[in-house]
């Protein structure tokens, strides 16, 4: 594990290569994978090339290769960090003190309307993991994860007002929380299915698939 690396940093990127000593470096890192998160989400992974992402962060080539081994390693490197931000953000959604005050029914929808607003504005970053997927990356471990501590966040919620949460559930709520990324993914990537991934309805329809697949469509 990289000495000189804050913590969080150590744990979340296992693709680090080359540690950053200085702050100035662990500066530039930041930019390098701020800079491909752009490149990613306009071109995907093969159209993005190592001097797009080095171009964007305001840095030379070389200062790449020196932070990281390949352009694969860095777009790991950026999965973990963006698999972290993330977690970051259904940790504040869920602790807003709005979700206290709202119908599970309304907490659903919005978190399913504030999903697909998020995986829109990065729709090239998701076509990427397919990309490297084919070719046989393991890519899906942290998307898992995030999926599982947004089912968790649910089941507590259910908790909190007092709901029956019965055996089961929590694995029951995950799968959920699955197909709503998944049909999110598709219409983005595939088209319309019937309706377009930022398309409101599209929205409804699957915080309704929430609602009613976990029981509680009466819960207020």
């Amino acid at each position: 594990m990289p000495k000189g690396l804050p913590l969080e940093t150590q744990e979340t990127d296992p693709t680090w290569t080359r540690p950053a000593y200085q702050t100035r470096s662990r500066e530039q890192r930041d930019r390098l994978l701020k800079a491909g998160e752009r490149a990613f989400a306009a071109a995907g992974f093969w159209e993005t090339h190592v001097t797009d992402i080095a171009k964007r962060a305001g840095c030379s080539v070389g200062s790449f290769y020196r932070r990281f081994e390949d352009k694969e390693a860095f777009f790991l490197a950026l999965q973990a960090d963006m698999a972290a931000r993330s977690e970051a953000n259904i940790t504040t959604f869920f602790g807003d003190p709005a979700r206290a005050t709202e119908s599970l029914e309304d907490m659903l929808r919005l978190l399913v309307r504030r999903t697909a607003r998020g995986m829109r504005e990065i729709e090239g970053y998701y076509r990427a993991l397919f990309e490297l997927s084919l070719r046989g990356q393991n890519v899906w471990p942290s998307m898992r994860r995030i999926e599982a501590i947004e089912a968790d966040c649910v089941i507590k919620q259910m908790r909190d007002r007092g709901l029956p949460v019965e055996n089961g559930l929590a694995k029951r709520a995950q799968l959920a929380i699955r197909m709503v990324h998944g049909q999110i993914v598709a219409a983005m990537l595939h088209g319309a299915g019937p309706w377009e991934a930022d398309d409101p309805v599209l929205h409804d329809e699957l915080g309704l698939v929430l609602i009613r697949y976990l029981g509680i469509e009466t819960a207020r």
